[in-house]
C-alpha cells in the first residue's frame, strides 16, 4: 500500500521514514536527537544570556553608588552593551529552542539561532575591550557559554530541515 508524503504530496512506500523526493520525515522515528540536543543547548545559552542580562542590569541600576562618577560613567557604556545583547541572546536562544523541540518553521529557528549566536558574540568582544579584562575571564564566562553554545546548537539544527514542519497550508483541503 502507498501513502502520500505530507508536504510534497507524492506517493511514497507505506512503510517510509522519509520522503524519498523531499526528504520530510514521515515517521515518529525519522527525528533525530541532534534537533532536540540544539534545542537544549539553545536553553543553555538562553539561561546564560538571562543570568548575565540580570547581573548586567543589577550593575547598571546601581553603578553610581559603587564608583565615583567619571569611572561610574566609562562602565556605564559597557554595562548597557551587555545588558543590551544579552537580552537579545534571552528571548532569540529561548524562541530559538522552542521551535526546534517542536519542529516548527526551519528558517525561524535558523534566524533566531544565529541572533543568538551573534549576540554572544557582541557580549564576547565587549567583554575582551573593558578596561582591566581576563582573556581566560572573557573566555570562560562569556565565549564558551554564550557564543559557542548557541553555534553548536545551530550546527546541530542547520543540517536537520527535513525534521521540520514545512507543511503548505492547503494540504488535507479539497
Amino acid at each position: 500500500m502507498a501513502a502520500k508524503c505530507p508536504k510534497c504530496g507524492k506517493t511514497i512506500p507505506d512503510d517510509s521514514v522519509y520522503c524519498a523526493y523531499c526528504g520530510y520525515g514521515v515517521a515518529p522515528s525519522s527525528r533525530s536527537v541532534q534537533v532536540s540536543v540544539g534545542g537544549a543547548l539553545m536553553i543553555t545559552a538562553a539561561g546564560a544570556s538571562l543570568v548575565l542580562f540580570i547581573l548586567s542590569f543589577y550593575a547598571l541600576w546601581n553603578i553610581y553608588h559603587w564608583y565615583p562618577p567619571y569611572v561610574a560613567q566609562i562602565w556605564f557604556f559597557y554595562d548597557q552593551m551587555l545588558t543590551a545583547f544579552s537580552f537579545i541572546g534571552f528571548l532569540s536562544g529561548l524562541f530559538t529552542a522552542a521551535l526546534s523541540l517542536i519542529r516548527r518553521s526551519y528558517k525561524l529557528t535558523i534566524a533566531s539561532a544565529v541572533v543568538c549566536a551573534l549576540s554572544g558574540c557582541g557580549v564576547w568582544i565587549i567583554s575582551m575591550i573593558i578596561p582591566n579584562s581576563s582573556v581566560t575571564h572573557s573566555l570562560l564566562y562569556y565565549f564558551l557559554p554564550l557564543f559557542v553554545t548557541p553555534i553548536a546548537g545551530t550546527i546541530l539544527i542547520l543540517f536537520k530541515k527535513a525534521e521540520f514542519n514545512t507543511q503548505p497550508k492547503n494540504v488535507g483541503k479539497h
